[in-house]
């Protein structure tokens, strides 16, 4: 295990949070305002970011304004840092598109951090029936971009079975979705646990991703009143990663691809920047480092002194 540096942390710690931005005070149409505290009420127009780390506004347009951003072109660019607005020329939603399917197999952080001798993994849980259907023909369609990031690496995807040894945890971060939806008989566990062992699982890693969709996905076609655990959820989580992380060596990174669940006047993404939070060794150096969505994975591969090439037409990673 490499060891950290004043800017060198020995792990990172990557939590996408899918579809939330950076909103107005309106207790009437954004979460963040109404059920927000330490980590969300900037997100809600009610203060400053007041836990210890440093919260950036990032922009998820890559130069692209007429449209709002969406979460194929966003999250390919979150895990690979290519502006991917240049590569496909307009914003693409849903999973992946073909055309940057290869980055992420092959230009990802996880792959970058691999070939440079470095462990690095996603930490997700995956059910067996989302396994099976993988491993049918053209199951590249279903993919999310952390899943094809993962599997391009060639590392598995976490089981359910790794999940019940504390070695991966589940996207709901509780595991109530997993009992109550899916029938699994796994044992559910308390928001700010669940952050605690997200970073004891780390200390295995230089780097691992997390992913929470559930913010994206009720900000589509929810009501105020629907979505007040997901807050929750998210502020133990977050305030269990916290209070467990060393931050002389460990750094933990939250951002999102696009702006959605802080605004549920509209059942569409917003145009509203992302939030690039930053808590530990290294987080001095994100501000002059960070402005754009791609920012953040080139930020993190900077720390590591692993160089990130520039978008070029003749870079093609197939």
């Amino acid at each position: 295990m490499i060891k950290a540096s004043k800017n060198d942390p020995e792990t990172i710690i990557f939590v996408f949070i899918d579809g939330i931005g950076i909103g107005l005070k309106n207790s009437d149409t954004n979460p963040f305002t109404r059920y927000g505290k330490d980590f969300f009420s900037a997100l809600g127009g009610k203060s400053s970011f007041t836990p210890p780390g440093i919260l950036i506004p990032a922009d998820a347009h890559m130069s692209l304004y007429s449209t709002p951003p969406q979460s194929g072109t966003g999250q390919a660019a979150l895990f690979t840092g290519y502006n991917t607005i240049s590569l496909v020329h307009r914003h693409m939603s849903g999973f992946p598109p073909f055309s940057l399917r290869p980055y992420l197999k092959n230009k990802s952080i996880i792959h970058y951090f691999l070939q440079n001798s470095l462990k690095a993994s996603v930490i997700n849980t995956y059910t067996k029936k989302y396994l099976e259907i993988l491993g049918k023909p053209r199951s590249e369609r279903f993919m999310s971009a952390s899943t094809m990031m993962q599997t391009g690496s060639g590392q598995r995807l976490l089981s359910v079975d790794d999940l019940l040894e504390e070695k991966s945890i589940f996207m709901d971060i509780t595991n109530w979705f997993l009992r109550k939806e899916l029938g699994y008989k796994v044992p559910e566990i308390l928001p700010d646990e669940s952050g605690r062992r997200l970073v004891r699982l780390a200390s295995d890693y230089n780097l691992v991703v997390f992913e929470y969709f559930f913010p994206d996905k009720y900000g589509h076609d929810s009501e105020i009143n629907d979505v007040e655990f997901i807050v929750d959820h998210l502020e133990g989580f977050l305030k269990g990663i916290w209070e467990e992380l060393d931050p002389s060596r460990q750094l933990v990174v939250v951002s999102s691809d696009h702006g959605n669940f802080e605004d549920l006047s509209i059942p569409v993404h917003t145009h509203n920047m992302i939030p690039a939070i930053f808590y530990g060794c290294g987080q001095s150096l994100a501000p002059s480092f960070v402005r754009e969505i791609y920012d953040v994975p080139r930020f993190l591969l900077s720390l590591k002194k692993i160089e990130f090439h520039e978008n070029k037409k003749k870079d093609n990673p197939e």
